[in-house]
């Protein structure tokens, strides 16, 4: 019974499309951390920008960048459900370490999360949103282009948990825009199929390529007593369908979710940024 109560939460985000929508407020975006002597410190400038999608939903997002520097490589994080801009910040160092290491980031709100509404004045979140997040994410793309300080074509797509599908099939309807991209945790079910959700089902000219995925091998959903849902599998399902250069790298005995993986997995780490490196 512990172990059902445990995943139930997360079972209610992944399945139960339509109960949520849009927050009228969004938590106070901070960062912190242990309490260290004071010293010279870096200040890397984050900025709050919105952009417009072709569907006309405002899109908000924090771009960060490392001080005066030039010829940016930048790379977009996309929440996972129910999630918000504010999560790469406040919830992983991965938004800091990325510009300590010389990248821009630019974190976004999809369409009925944090400040970015959904279209049509609706308030309840749908399958249909979920699908179209894509359409944020080129907003993104069109506005990187408008940026001085980018390098247009050095740009990643990473994205946690059901931004990691999203992450997926931007890598294969954006090819031309989109060098590389890493999925971390992908996975989205149908509440009454259990079938795979945002995977680029029906998409013309469809093809993801150079996408790194990683993922825990514990990392599951127990549907029933006799039924699991695992995001391993799911993250393998996407790799076949994904050209090279691409990997999938599975971290033995986590559960760990998402953006939790750089956190709390220091391989995934390392991982990580040895794909940005070669691929980007």
């Amino acid at each position: 019974m512990a172990f059902m109560n445990k995943i139930l939460c997360r079972w209610i985000w992944v399945l139960a499309i339509g109960v949520a929508g849009c927050s009228d407020s969004e938590e106070e975006l901070q960062i912190v951390g242990p309490d260290l002597p004071e010293g010279e410190g870096r200040v890397y400038p984050i900025s709050a920008v919105s952009f417009t999608s072709i569907d006309s939903v405002e899109v908000s997002a924090l771009l960060g960048t490392a001080g005066d520097s030039e010829s940016l490589p930048v790379v977009i994080l996309l929440h996972d459900l129910g999630g918000n801009k504010a999560d790469w910040l406040n919830n992983t160092g991965t938004y800091v370490a990325l510009l300590e290491r010389g990248y821009a980031a630019l974190a976004i709100d999809m369409r009925g999360h944090g400040e970015t509404l959904l279209p049509d004045g609706r308030l309840t979140l749908e399958l249909i949103d979920l699908e179209r997040s894509f359409l944020d994410v080129h907003a993104a793309l069109i506005w990187l282009q408008s940026q001085s300080k980018i390098d247009i074509s050095r740009i990643a797509v990473v994205g946690s948990g059901s931004g990691g599908n999203i992450a997926y099939v931007c890598s294969g309807v954006f090819p031309e825009l989109i060098k590389t991209s890493v999925s971390l945790s992908p996975g989205l079910w149908g509440a009454a199929s259990l079938e795979p959700l945002v995977i680029g089902t029906g998409l013309e000219s469809f093809g993801p390529r150079s996408m790194l995925f990683m993922v825990g091998d514990q990392d599951q959903i127990a549907v029933s007593e006799d039924r699991i849902l695992s995001y391993k599998d799911f993250a393998s399902f996407l790799e076949e369908q994904t050209a090279e250069p691409k990997d999938l790298r599975v971290f033995t005995d986590s559960a760990d979710h998402g953006y939790a993986l750089l956190d709390n997995v220091a391989e995934a780490q390392d991982l990580f940024f040895l794909w940005l490196e070669e691929n980007l």
